[in-house]
């Protein structure tokens, strides 16, 4: 199978960490590469992302500890390797990996293209790829993409599986950077269908 080009990585690496983390674009902006705030567990069993330093999030009341990431590792699928790339923690290792030669930031996510190849994106611009990410999933599927979709869509997606799948109210919460599980209820909790998920603990 050939490598995945860097662009197609930028989707998967990005919308993976979007997901599973159900952070707002600010806090994914916030990430860094630095050895300090991002550290790959053995054999890259799971990854913890802590924002770089003075990073103050949009709820400046929010605990350090509830800023700081750490995903796990999905089960490899010997039959299929291209599943590999649905798992956020390889994704975002085959990431840092191939986009290391051209950096010219700390931040994790960086432009890969054109005059600022290598520098800092902007939030805007990590919320057009979410976007962009969003609409060919549904392409690759044959359907059209719903009228409407923002990168903080997947907020409600992500909350909304994770309680499907078992996760505390609290922990979403906790993760998410909500006060109160008012915040959810109300405006992000969406009728999903179960599904089979390691990675938000």
């Amino acid at each position: 199978m050939p490598p995945p080009r860097v662009g197609v990585l930028y989707a998967t690496g990005n919308d993976l960490t979007t997901l599973a983390s159900i952070k707002r674009v600010g806090d994914l902006q916030a990430f860094s590469v630095n050895e300090a705030c991002l550290e790959f567990g053995p054999a890259d069993s799971h990854v913890v992302l802590r924002p770089r330093p003075g990073y103050v999030p949009k709820v400046p009341t929010t605990p350090f500890r509830d800023q700081v990431v750490n995903l796990q590792a999905l089960p490899l699928e010997e039959a299929d390797p291209a599943l590999a790339l649905l798992c956020p923690v390889c994704a975002l290792r085959i990431y840092v990996d191939r986009t290391q030669s051209f950096r010219h930031s700390e931040q994790l996510f960086v432009c890969f293209g054109g005059q600022q190849k290598g520098n800092a994106v902007s939030k805007q611009r990590l919320a057009h790829w979410v976007v962009d990410a969003i609409s060919l999933a549904y392409e690759s599927q044959g359907e059209p993409c719903p009228l409407g979709v923002r990168a903080h869509s997947t907020r409600s997606v992500a909350s909304s599986y994770a309680l499907a799948h078992g996760a505390s109210l609290a922990d979403i919460c906790r993760a998410a950077g909500w006060a109160t599980p008012n915040t959810f209820a109300r405006f992000y909790n969406l009728r999903v269908e179960p599904v089979s998920s390691r990675v938000l603990r």
